[in-house]
């Protein structure tokens, strides 16, 4: 099966010189970033290493997933960030995890053996809340469903019939597995600390549109 990483970028100068470099080539069949109209030579460095990169259709991190998806036919679909939020090493181990027959497999900041380095009590907090609600209304039994260091296969992404444009994109994909019935994996692993550029995550804000979509998510079957 052919996997596709799809790097998501907005203003991420100082990940793309230090991440992308120590992500290796040869650990996937292509390797897509979509990047959101970056001002900070994030395209032109991504450009140096030889990536091939398109520009997000829509403004939000759901619209620069599917634009990525709609830029590569590969069965699987690897979801990742240069910002040192991600470890590189993650992803062969979500590409070799998904061979297994999973539909998602989602690395987990907060397993029992996690070091999080960026979270701070309000996210940690808030992500070990929406997890929960999400794990109660939708029959789940998962620890981290807002992480976006993922993968996933093009038949389950296809299923999810995936529109969330903004930061509720990853809670979605969590959900509408959930319901769905998708097999979903996670595996522990931990979240690095921010290597330059701006956190693009409002806390308030983005608890408000995570609230939204979990309503929702339970309205629409």
């Amino acid at each position: 099966m052919s996997t596709a990483l799809i790097v998501l970028t907005l203003n991420e100068i100082d990940g793309m010189k230090q991440i992308m470099p120590l992500v290796k080539k040869e650990w996937v069949d292509e390797i897509i970033v979509v990047d959101g109209d970056s001002t900070d030579g994030t395209v032109e460095e991504a450009k140096k290493l030889g990536l091939r990169i398109v520009k997000q259709k829509k403004k939000g991190h759901g619209a620069a997933i599917i634009t990525g998806v709609e830029e590569t036919t590969a069965d699987n679909i690897v979801i990742f960030g240069p910002d040192g939020n991600h470890e590189p090493e993650e992803i062969p181990l979500l590409i070799k995890k998904i061979e297994e027959g999973y539909d998602q497999v989602i690395i987990s900041r907060f397993g029992k053996t996690s070091i999080n380095l960026d979270a701070g009590k309000l996210d940690t907090f808030g992500n070990k809340m929406f997890t929960f609600f999400v794990n109660i209304l939708f029959h789940g039994n998962l620890t981290d469903t807002l992480n976006e260091s993922r993968i996933i296969t093009r038949k389950a992404m296809n299923e999810l019939n995936f529109d969330a444009l903004g930061l509720d994109s990853t809670l979605q994909m969590s959900i509408r597995g959930l319901k769905k019935k998708q097999k979903i994996f996670e595996i522990i692993g931990n979240e690095g600390a921010r290597i330059g550029g701006k956190r693009k995550m409002k806390p308030f804000q983005t608890g408000l549109l995570l609230s939204k979509r979990i309503l929702k998510e339970l309205v629409i079957r």
